[in-house]
């Protein structure tokens, strides 16, 4: 019992054998560790780890991505969208092309030649006339009608008088049409036996056949210039339908005073006597003043407004040109001062002006 509980001394040789076992022992411990760990499967990352880790995809790696596999990951997502989904949000885009496709086929095709050009409203000039003076070719683009469509029209205008405006229009695929829209005739003009349309914008056309029909219609101004007949229209124009529909010829009937008076024979048996120049002032009170009159009466319009029959009307006339020709034959003796130059002022007026002799 004493010899075991006696401890036993090491030699330094033994301790330091000792240590070399135990670190031996330990090192392959380790190693036989290492080598077990390599033969079990690699640990699994957790759903969380998995999912809540951000993505970390290179810029590089996504321009590169191929397009078939970007156009793929819309039809199938991580996510199992809907196609319809994906659909929706492609449509713009596959509009576009689908688009682009067709407009350049169509450019190239013979379809985006001119087919056909025709005309609608015109009823003067006919439609070959009016194609003529569009200056379209066969075979033109259609891009160059389009591009140039108010040229043409401002062609069309230019070469017809009687035109007031062509509207061009396309249809596709390469039809084009021609919206006529004429100036009304207004008037006749008449000079010597030769008859004129004057239209509703002043300007003078020639009639190659006088419509009787028309002359019974239309007022007829009798050897009138082109200018006082544009001036004449261009104040028609402004009056009522009722005012006229009732004038049937009209004269020139210049006084010393008044040089532009004229006289308007009216349906109703009436006539109407007015400067040019205020007949769209004074004209539209024609009405209210016929309602008045009894008998076919001469409506003065040249100092204010007044109405005669046409028998004392006429009669103040003739008394007037008997004076004129009476001072005309036997001229007064020469008076000195104002008062010879005043009194022939006044003979000469009254017989210009029928109105003041009647009063």
């Amino acid at each position: 019992m004493a010899n075991k509980d006696k401890k036993i001394e090491l030699t330094p040789w033994q301790k330091e054998h000792a240590a070399f076992e135990q670190k031996k022992a330990a090192e392959a411990a380790k190693k036989a560790r290492e080598e077990k760990r390599k033969k079990q499967p690699t640990q699994t990352e957790s759903v969380v780890e998995k999912y809540d880790a951000p993505t970390k995809i290179s810029k590089t790696k996504k321009v590169r991505m191929p397009i078939l596999k970007q156009l793929k990951n819309l039809f199938v997502s991580t996510e199992k969208k809907p196609v319809a989904e994906n659909l929706i949000k492609m449509w713009p885009f596959l509009l576009i092309a689908v688009v682009g496709v067709v407009s350049s086929a169509y450019v190239i095709s013979p379809l985006s030649k001119i087919g056909s050009f025709t005309s609608q409203g015109n009823q003067h000039e006919s439609a070959k006339q009016i194609a003529a003076a569009t200056n379209i070719k066969t075979g033109d683009h259609v891009w160059r009608i389009i591009n140039s469509n108010k040229q043409i029209s401002s062609n069309i205008i230019k070469t017809f008088p009687r035109i007031k405006s062509a509207a061009i229009t396309f249809k596709f695929p390469n039809h084009f049409f021609a919206k006529i829209t004429e100036y009304k005739e207004s008037l006749y003009l008449k000079t010597g036996n030769n008859y004129q349309i004057v239209l509703s914008n002043g300007a003078v056309v020639s009639d190659k056949q006088i419509d009787d029909q028309k002359l019974n219609d239309m007022p007829v101004l009798d050897n009138f210039s082109l200018q006082e007949a544009k001036e004449f229209v261009i104040a028609y124009e402004t009056l009522k339908d009722k005012v006229k529909s009732q004038i049937t010829t009209v004269t020139k009937t210049p006084t010393n005073v008044t040089k532009d008076f004229i006289a308007i024979e009216m349906k109703d048996g009436n006539e109407v006597r007015v400067p040019l120049s205020q007949m769209d002032d004074k004209l539209p009170y024609y009405t209210s003043v016929a309602a008045q009159l009894t008998e076919p009466s001469v409506v003065d319009m040249e100092a204010g407004i007044y109405a005669k029959s046409k028998e004392a009307y006429q009669k103040d006339l003739d008394d007037a040109n008997k004076k004129t020709t009476q001072k005309s034959n036997n001229p007064a003796p020469p008076a000195s001062g104002d008062s010879a130059t005043n009194s022939a002022t006044t003979s000469s007026s009254a017989a210009a002006n029928p109105t003041a002799a009647g009063q």
